[in-house]
């Protein structure tokens, strides 16, 4: 029992020993400053009181003397206690952690960053005792636990853990003003296990304040330019905070890319270290830094703000009678081809992929219905930027859900394509090829042509079914090809007996009858080196610009190869036709490549090594084209 306000590390009573590798702070240690802004901005809107009021975040970085640390001694007592606890001192991690952590208080001044929040209900329950559920409690001393609840965007109680991946000394403060004016702070020290002065195995985990580990009835704050008034809230304080290069513009970065849409909207107003970021100054932010966003704010707030252009539209529709979508869209010839998944809260949690592998545009959906984004929370992952099935208890809706809003984009899609082009497409946008698709897939099929064909040859061959690992189209059973003569090249076949046929004898005198004969030749003449069709592992081909017909193939061959080909092919609904290739070039070295007809010539594969070509065919449309790989392997 202790009455003075300190430092204190429970006994683990001969439990469990805890090492450096936190989980929850592991999570978050890859991308620090990105998961801080995305965790403090999400906690806080999701406390938000006044819905017609934004709620408003600010980081502040700002330094301290160490001895202003509260209980300093205590913590670095324990910081060294815990370097030389024996489990630590084998590994490079833990030793590399304390080294660093010891060095920091022993020097004059500590950097800092406070967080605070307004027009949010503050940490309600911090006088309620630990076995009452509060979201105190839930920050402070709970693990894996949250009471959110509804379309809140919090589900995992992990998100909490942020702060401590930012921290050099993984120590916290934390102060609130709650909206029933109860006033609370304490602090939180995320160490490992330890023995102290008598011997006895401390938990790793301590805290700063009164008997029991509560909290101290009153308002904190280190930072000496700053102080709470009456406006209820939350206040964090991280001690030793880890200020990477660029770290603001990685912040604002984070905010634009995760919560673009609140900020359009007026819900969310972030000020990180006097840069404010809110409705107005929007549309100079995204420009200023769209260089560090890794996520395309700006296309996304194109979509959000070009509804009046030509190429952009709103779609609204109720998806399974589970609540309101609302889709932005826009198309430009230089855009990425996503759509935003935007829940209620406003935070973006993926961008969706795989909608259109040609049609080059931009999107964000609004999940606005409380069914819909209730469901959907479900689904979400701890960092909550994917959607897995086998996290809800029912993952055939969970399917069926996602597919829906897949099929509501292109559906709006491919309406805002034919309204915008001079001429409407025959085909429907949501059967292009995908943008990217695994060996063994089947391939999409798709109308990507109009009426006007000006020349077409066709040659109708007998062939043998394909080798498992030959690439083709499934059911048409071929991996010939037309070579350069215009012969037909077999694979693995030594002469020409023992095909049947009535025409004209092509390859010399192996057949016993007319044509090809039945195989009683006696002298069988031996091929040309065979050529085999060559699968891709991975593929993609993007419509660099449709109105010049210029494309970008990236083929990543399953198999090494010599004296290659692509060959390319426009798809229509029951057939293909060869794609004329104007020029070719390799987009990485910028040499120009042979070309011949529909086919580039003389390449090299290697295997799983991708080749990157810069294509244009004498097409000016958009269009669903195929590749076919050829060559010689090796």
């Amino acid at each position: 029992m202790f009455t003075l306000n300190r430092w204190n590390y429970p006994s683990n009573n001969n439990g469990a020993v805890s090492g450096i590798n936190d989980s929850g702070i592991e999570t978050f240690s890859g991308t620090k400053i990105k998961s801080l802004a995305r965790e403090i901005c999400q906690n806080s809107l999701d406390a938000n009181i006044d819905d017609s009021l934004p709620t408003r975040v600010v980081f502040r970085l700002f330094e301290i003397p160490v001895s202003s640390i509260p209980d300093i001694d205590g913590l670095k007592q324990a910081l060294k206690r815990a370097s030389e606890f024996g489990p630590n001192q084998r590994t490079p991690k833990a030793k590399e952690f304390f080294d660093n952590a010891l060095k920091a208080t022993k020097k004059e001044k500590i950097v800092c960053m406070r967080i605070s929040d307004f027009n949010t209900s503050g940490l309600s329950g911090s006088k309620a005792s630990d076995e009452e559920p509060s979201p105190w409690r839930d920050l402070t001393k709970s693990q894996g636990a949250s009471e959110k609840s509804g379309s809140n965007g919090g589900s995992f109680g992990i998100g909490k853990f942020a702060p401590y991946a930012c921290s050099s000394l993984r120590t916290v403060f934390y102060s609130t003003l709650d909206s029933s004016g109860t006033e609370a702070y304490q602090g939180v020290s995320r160490l490992t296990s330890f023995k102290d002065d008598e011997g006895d195995t401390k938990q790793g985990v301590g805290f700063y304040g009164k008997d029991k580990n509560s909290p101290i009835y009153e308002q904190f704050s280190l930072d000496p330019d700053f102080s709470r008034s009456s406006e209820s809230g939350t206040d964090l304080f991280i001690l030793g905070f880890v200020a990477e290069e660029e770290w603001k513009e990685k912040m604002i970065a984070s905010v634009l890319d995760g919560f673009l849409y609140a900020v359009h909207t007026g819900k969310l107003v972030v000020d990180v270290d006097g840069i404010v970021i809110d409705k107005d100054s929007l549309a100079d932010t995204v420009s200023k830094y769209q260089n560090y966003c890794e996520e395309y704010a700006n296309e996304y707030y194109k979509a959000l703000t070009s509804t009046s252009e030509e190429d952009a539209k709103v779609f609204e529709e109720d998806i399974l009678s589970m609540g309101k979508v609302t889709l932005y869209l826009i198309l430009q010839h230089d855009m990425h081809r996503k759509v935003a998944m935007v829940r209620k809260t406003g935070m973006k949690i993926l961008d969706r992929g795989h909608i259109s592998g040609l049609i080059k545009f931009s999107g964000l959906l609004y999940i606005e219905g409380e069914e819909l984004n209730v469901f959907l929370r479900t689904m979400e992952n701890p960092q909550h930027t994917k959607w897995e099935y086998d996290r809800t208890d029912d993952p055939k809706k969970a399917k069926t859900v996602i597919k829906a809003l897949g099929d509501f984009i292109r559906r709006c899609l491919e309406e805002l394509k034919n309204d915008s082009s001079d001429e409407a497409l025959d085909p429907s946008v949501g059967e292009y090829l995908t943008e990217e698709r695994d060996e063994g897939s089947p391939e999409e099929k798709a109308e990507g042509l109009t009426d006007e064909v000006k020349e077409i040859r066709r040659k109708v061959v007998v062939v043998r079914k394909p080798k498992e690992d030959d690439f083709s189209i499934p059911g048409e059973g071929t991996t010939s090809v037309d070579d350069e003569d215009g012969d037909i090249t077999e694979d693995d076949v030594p002469g020409t007996g023992g095909r049947e046929g009535d025409g004209t004898p092509k390859h010399g005198n192996g057949g016993g009858g007319s044509g090809f004969g039945n195989g009683g030749g006696p002298h069988p003449t031996e091929h040309k080196k065979s050529s085999a069709g060559i699968a891709p592992s991975k593929l993609r081909i993007m419509a660099d610009n449709s109105k010049t017909g210029s494309y970008m193939i990236q083929f990543t061959p399953s198999a090494s190869a010599e004296d290659c080909s692509l060959a390319l092919f426009l798809s229509a609904e029951s057939d293909k036709y060869n794609a004329d290739i104007v020029a070719a070039e390799n987009s990485v070295t910028g040499e120009t490549l042979e070309v011949s007809g529909n086919s580039i010539t003389k390449l090299t594969f290697t295997e799983n090594e991708t080749l990157k070509i810069k294509v244009t065919i004498n097409y000016k449309d958009y269009c669903s084209m195929e590749v076919r790989a050829y060559g010689h392997k090796v």
